[in-house]
């Protein structure tokens, strides 16, 4: 994906989590949020459906000949598509007309995302983007995001209802700094990129007094943006 592709999609991580924090108070948002995401599945779910009963239809009008000619899908592939449409369908159904009862789940499923999202920046920042170092301070995002995720999962008074705007809060910081994360991180490269094509010498060389090559790499803190 592009440069252009992961800032829009920091961007509207960004505003979720904007708007997270701004309905925190709301008694219903948590259900709202259920809804939504059951309508989500549904209309998927349902379009899938009504593609697969028209290429059922056709099928069927095809003689023997055009069924050889034409590729079809086997029996599996359309028994997966039969059953993932409808599981999408009744979960979702579920989901708009029980959201009490994925209240609890949803909580689980914040929490297990934003610890995927806090190594993932660990992992980038540490040796995935390298030669860029970043300085020390820098780390606290990434730890911040699996701290908020261990909070969610393993706090028990957060399953209460009374907690929900907690829940929503922390949901809606840490989707703010995963995306502030990111944004250093966009940084840190295009900084360093800057500096290396000014100095070209900077990138790792061989010494020729020693046998050894040498990594010159430029901490963040010594990027000029």
């Amino acid at each position: 994906m592009k440069q252009s592709g992961f800032t829009i999609i920091n961007l509207i991580i960004l505003g979720i989590g904007i708007l997270f924090i701004a309905a925190c108070r709301r008694p219903d948002f948590l259900h709202a949020l259920v809804f939504f995401t059951g309508i989500a599945f549904i209309i998927p779910g349902v379009i899938n459906i009504f593609s697969l009963l028209l290429s059922e239809g056709k099928k069927d009008k095809y003689d023997e000949k055009d069924r050889r000619d034409r590729p079809t899908q086997s029996v599996w592939a359309r028994f997966a598509g039969w059953t993932v449409s409808i599981a999408a369908v009744v979960l979702g159904a579920m989901m708009c007309f029980t959201p009490e009862t994925f209240r609890t789940p949803l909580i689980y499923i914040f929490a297990i995302f934003i610890f995927i999202g806090g190594i993932y920046h660990l992992y980038m920042m540490a040796r995935g983007l390298r030669p860029v170092a970043f300085d020390l301070w820098t780390y606290i995002f990434p730890a911040a995001l699996i701290a908020i995720a261990c909070v969610l999962f393993f706090l028990p008074a957060l399953r209460r209802p009374e907690s929900q705007t907690t829940v929503v809060l922390l949901t809606g910081i840490s989707m703010i700094i995963f995306a502030v994360t990111s944004f250093f991180e966009s940084v840190g490269i295009r900084a360093y990129n800057k500096r290396t094509a000014a100095l070209p010498s900077t990138r790792t060389t061989t010494d020729t007094h020693a046998d050894t090559p040498t990594d010159h790499t430029l901490p963040l803190s010594l990027i000029h943006i």
